[in-house]
């Protein structure tokens, strides 16, 4: 029973920490990564609604071939709304495009009028397969498509976070009134470690969702000025002075945040570069850009959207730094005290020593030399 439960748990934190990992690099890449949970039963019977699926991420020179299952985006027809779809490619080629059809449809994509050709650069992954079955884990994924239901109220993660934290609490003052032997592993350090790394994603990821990553392409010329395709701010002329608006942030929930806004770029300058968002507070921020080297800029702005666990100057010092810096300070903080708690802890730090001593003993005995 005692291996089983020792197992059981194994496969219980190693799905959590994957699960982190996934939506973390998710939210980064804005494309699925590891996992990906099912929100649909087109593709039954390989998985329904629900699964979770272990993925392979490609590039634009990785082959896909007919009969793969892939995850893809599209601009056309009523799949254009729903994020990335899973369907198995029946034809088509790179330079045409893919025709593509769930297992459970009984039209492709195409002939429903769900989708066109699927380009070859929209697809950004495949389902990871062993033989021809893709590598599906059952059910787990519905806590996630519960808690998207809720993911535009602004209490749900830092209530959840707070929770999590107390729940490990209690579990501890229990188990510390009926332990009366000492453990002979390290469960419970890392249960702490896990629990303060599981508060540092939950918040890095909600400060993620609130952020904003802005791309500005402009060109400035001693010539004149004029339109440039896909940049809202076109050519420039040397000496042009131009204020647009650049983002609205807004604070919805009840914890005040500090709003932090950068650039490389010299010649832009914000109006807002650090604000503090009280309760409901909502501020318009624009930028000014006074062009005066020649040259085609490819400028990018970060709008981020921080918890005040530290002072704004220190924030806004990290975010300048690289915002990702200050996303991942900021995001461990509250985590800090639960990691490191076991090595204050005098009979924790002490039974850690003991087992990487006995660990250390057993691996220099194995050692030939």
């Amino acid at each position: 029973m005692k291996i089983l439960s020792k197992v059981f748990n194994s496969v219980l934190i190693l799905l959590i920490v994957s699960t982190l990992l996934a939506a973390v690099g998710s939210a980064i890449t804005k494309e699925p990564v590891l996992l990906t949970v099912i929100r649909s039963d087109s593709m039954v019977p390989v998985w329904e609604r629900g699964d979770m699926v272990v993925i392979r991420n490609v590039n634009e020179k990785d082959p896909v071939a007919i009969g793969d299952i892939v995850f893809f985006t599209t601009d056309k027809g009523s799949l254009a709304d729903k994020g990335w779809i899973a369907h198995r490619i029946i034809a088509g080629e790179a330079e045409k495009g893919y025709v593509t059809q769930g297992d459970a449809n009984k039209q492709t994509d195409q002939d429903s009028a769900a989708s066109g050709l699927i380009p070859r650069d929209k697809i950004v992954a495949k389902a990871l397969t062993i033989g021809q079955t893709p590598l599906v884990i059952p059910k787990v994924g519905y806590f996630s498509l519960w808690m998207e239901k809720y993911q535009g109220n602004p209490y749900l993660l830092p209530v959840f976070a707070i929770i999590l934290a107390i729940l490990i609490g209690i579990g501890e003052l229990k188990q510390g009134k009926k332990r009366k032997k000492k453990s002979k592993g390290l469960e419970l350090q890392l249960i702490y470690m896990i629990g303060g790394l599981v508060i540092a994603v939950i918040l890095g990821g909600s400060m993620l969702a609130s952020s904003q990553h802005i791309k500005l392409v402009y060109e400035v010329s001693e010539t004149g000025n004029g339109a440039l395709m896909g940049s809202a701010v076109g050519i420039l002329q040397v000496g042009d002075v131009i204020t647009q608006p650049l983002s609205e942030l807004r604070n919805d929930g009840f914890i005040p945040s500090i709003g932090v806004i950068t650039t490389d770029d010299r010649q832009i300058k914000v109006s807002h570069d650090k604000l503090f968002l009280s309760k409901g507070q909502f501020i318009e921020a624009t930028y000014t850009l006074d062009a005066k080297q020649p040259g085609k800029y490819d400028t990018s702005i970060r709008v981020g959207v921080f918890y005040p666990f530290l002072p704004s100057s220190i924030i806004y010092f990290l975010a300048e730094k690289s915002y990702w810096l200050a996303l991942t300070v900021i995001s461990i903080i509250p985590g800090i005290p639960l990691m490191l708690y076991p090595f204050f802890d005098t009979k924790m730090r002490r039974q850690m020593v003991r087992v990487f001593r006995k660990r250390s003993r057993k691996l220099r005995a194995s050692l030939p030399f």
